[in-house]
């Protein structure tokens, strides 16, 4: 079982094994498809999920002020120990909708998070208990089982008790009084539906988690349309493997400068510092997503994937430069083998030489000097190279003859033979396979130019909307290989004819360059969208929070206090600063306006607390707007009789002027 936001309710319907009638109290319960159910009372309350400021909210008058006490006291202690939120609601009826729905709407109006709610409707014999991702599935499992162990003997105060006992660290001694011959039956029947029903969704979402482990973390569009479940199990593993590559990859950095130096492990170096301060801002970003301010289920996934997909590719970096050294290391294992390899490779380069030579004298009397601009000098070219890769051949050879710790060097002469090696291998190949080339040139020129021209205006699209959006990226490369494919393009079209394989190698090489360039500043762009997208939502919510909070307080006037109103004020600043920040820093504006939210209920809350309050002291028969009404009227009366106080009475008439 999983946290709430990814898995279905935990909704349960229990079973019944008898069918006599059982009074209790002053109600006659009858035994239902579920647990025993209560009549319904006469008159019926609107009960749609909302937002509760009382921790109880019975609609049935169910409850007495002792058993309400009672629930409160035992919520009080989850509160204190866990940080976390109840709220228990008895219904009159689920209003047509499963209970799974209705405690689903009624957990996303209470803040999802650390929030559980308990509905219970007993003239229906249903109930839901749903908590949001920071209840564990060991304490949903004990809450429902506390809950079942007492709804079947028809206790709904001591069900309510019951549950938040089971998620606090108290114990209810009436949790196990169920377990008799009748209910230990209706136990297992529903505790087997329920645990095939559970390994049914374990099966679903390790085969979904498996597969999302094949995603590129880059790939945030991917990764952002996965189950929320999968995403918390993903952000997880990738939080654990990053900290264990960043401890495994200290040890091989340490290593490799102790064989390597220090100047040649900077590229190790500079990911492992990046790594480290990757994974510090991700258990930020885990500590924020178990804080007590809510996040919507838009921004909490949103979180999610930064989490991924940041410490995924800083990951992937640190496993390349580990590797890279390993190799290395490697290498100087089999220096002695390697050597001998490329030593043979440059005695067939060398064999290559003339015939190369004689195609490139017949390709001279075929085609124009121009058109073999590109290739003209090749073999000479190689012959030059081969010089170079055999005189590094002999520096290693001779390093690798020294003993262990006195071979500096010798991995980057193998290395730097090695391209010798592999540049005059492709020379030569541009010579000997001339005729084909030149005609691919010809045939594809076109459409090159076409697809490069494509991205220069594609990259000046996301620049004009990164700007609008505030996205930060490396446009400066961006811009330098622009002007670069801009260059190309324009001598391509008046030189292509002229020298078709050096036209198309310059372009291949520059269409290669703005593609890595594009969809490096694409996934930035995408990032900065999506993330002004949930900034939107968040301020919208913000918004209605605010207003709602504003009709309070601007409609009631005296009777709400400066609580509320510093709350609000509060609530306004947050808002301003939010807006101010909206491209500047879009993930701490997000959190401005989540903070603006939050104090805008938290005004909404008090000022219906102060306005209770105002009514439990005035009213005297009459209704409750009555009590507020007359409250404003006084509040203004108040003031014009002290206006009136400060005038002296009796005062002489003025004698005329």
């Amino acid at each position: 079982m999983v946290p709430m936001n990814s898995n279905p309710a935990r909704v349960r319907k229990i079973a019944a094994t008898a069918s006599a009638a059982i009074a209790i109290g002053a109600g006659a319960m009858v035994m239902t498809g579920t647990f025993p159910a209560m009549a319904a009372p006469a008159s019926i309350l609107a009960q749609q999920p909302q937002r509760y400021t009382d921790r109880v909210t019975d609609y049935t008058g169910t409850l007495g002020d002792s058993e309400i006490t009672e629930i409160n006291s035992a919520i009080d202690t989850v509160r204190t120990r866990e940080q976390k939120e109840i709220f228990v609601v008895i219904l009159n009826s689920f209003e047509g909708v499963d209970p799974e729905t209705w405690t689903r709407q009624a957990l996303t109006a209470n803040g999802s998070g650390n929030v559980l709610i308990y509905a219970v409707a007993p003239s229906e014999g249903t109930y839901g208990i749903l908590g949001g991702s920071q209840w564990t599935a060991s304490q949903l499992d004990a809450a429902d089982r506390a809950a079942r162990a007492q709804l079947q003997q028809g206790n709904i105060a001591g069900s309510a008790v019951a549950v938040a006992e089971s998620l606090g660290g108290g114990g209810s001694g009436a949790s196990a009084a169920w377990l008799g011959a009748g209910a230990a039956g209706v136990a297992a029947a529903g505790g087997g539906i329920w645990a095939y029903s559970r390994r049914q969704g374990k099966r679903k979402n390790a085969a979904t988690l498996e597969d999302a482990r094949s995603i590129d973390p880059a790939d945030s569009n991917r990764l952002i349309s996965l189950p929320m479940q999968t995403l918390e199990d993903l952000a997880e593993e990738e939080l654990s493997s990053t900290d264990e590559s960043i401890r495994r990859g200290k040890e091989e950095l340490e290593l490799a400068q102790s064989e390597f130096g220090v100047e040649r492990t900077r590229s190790f170096t500079r990911a492992m510092n990046h790594s480290v301060g990757t994974l510090q801002n991700a258990f930020q970003i885990k500590q924020r997503l178990h804080d007590s301010i809510p996040e919507t289920e838009a921004e909490r996934r949103s979180m999610l994937v930064e989490i991924i997909s940041s410490c995924g590719q800083a990951d992937a970096a640190l496993d390349a430069e580990a590797e890279n050294f390993s190799q290395m290391r490697n290498l100087l294992l089999t220096a002695g083998t390697k050597l001998n390899e490329l030593t043979q490779r440059t005695i067939d380069l060398r064999t290559r030489l003339p015939k190369a030579q004689q195609t490139l004298d017949t390709l001279r009397g075929s085609y124009d000097a121009a058109v073999l601009e590109s290739i003209d000098h090749n073999v000479d070219l190689a012959s030059a190279a081969l010089d170079e890769a055999e005189k590094t051949l002999s520096l290693a050879q001779r390093l690798e003859e020294k003993p262990a710790g006195q071979q500096g060097g010798l991995v980057d002469a193998i290395r730097d033979s090695e391209h010798a090696i592999a540049t005059a291998d492709r020379l030569l190949s541009g010579v000997e396979n001339a005729d084909e080339n030149i005609a691919t040139a010809r045939a594809h020129v076109g459409d090159l130019i076409s697809e490069i021209e494509d991205e220069i205006r594609e990259a000046g699209d996301i620049k004009q909307r990164a700007a609008t959006d505030g996205t930060k990226a490396d446009w400066e490369s961006l811009d330098r290989v622009v002007r670069k494919a801009v260059a190309a393009v324009q001598s391509a079209r008046s030189d292509a004819s002229a020298d078709p394989l050096g036209t198309y190698t310059e372009l291949t090489d520059i269409d290669s360059a703005l593609d890595e360039q594009l969809d490096t500043v694409r996934a930035t762009a995408a990032d900065q969208a999506r993330q002004l997208q949930i900034f939107d939502q968040q301020l919208q919510s913000a918004a209605k929070q605010i207003q709602g909070a504003e009709d309070l307080v601007s409609t009631r006037g005296r009777i709400i206090q400066t609580e509320a109103r510093t709350h609000l004020a509060n609530a306004q600043r947050l808002y301003a600063q939010a807006q101010q920040q909206r491209t500047s820093d879009t993930r701490q504006a997000i959190d401005f306006a989540r903070q603006s939210a939050v104090a805008a209920q938290r005004a909404t809350a008090s000022a219906r607390s102060d306005i209770k309050d105002y009514n439990n002291r005035n009213n005297r028969g009459g209704g409750a707007g009555g009590a507020i009404v007359t409250g404003m009227v006084i509040s203004s009366a108040e003031v014009d009789s002290r206006i009136l106080d400060d005038v002296p009475r009796n005062r002489p008439a003025r004698s005329p002027s």
